[in-house]
């Protein structure tokens, strides 16, 4: 079961990455910013998470 959850967030992690990136090369700054921050929180929960087990 955890590992299902891992590998959710790791799949979340690089969509995120990909739109931020995409974001990034069109020029859109603000959408690349708020992007990365939810890239930060995602891997904050996953060290948390990495951290209990």
């Amino acid at each position: 079961m955890m590992m299902r959850e891992k590998e959710k967030s790791m799949r979340a992690l690089a969509m995120l990455r990909y739109q931020a990136d995409r974001y990034r090369s069109t020029g859109n700054g603000a959408m690349s910013q708020r992007l990365s921050a939810e890239i930060r929180r995602l891997m904050s929960e996953i060290r948390v998470d990495a951290d209990k087990n």
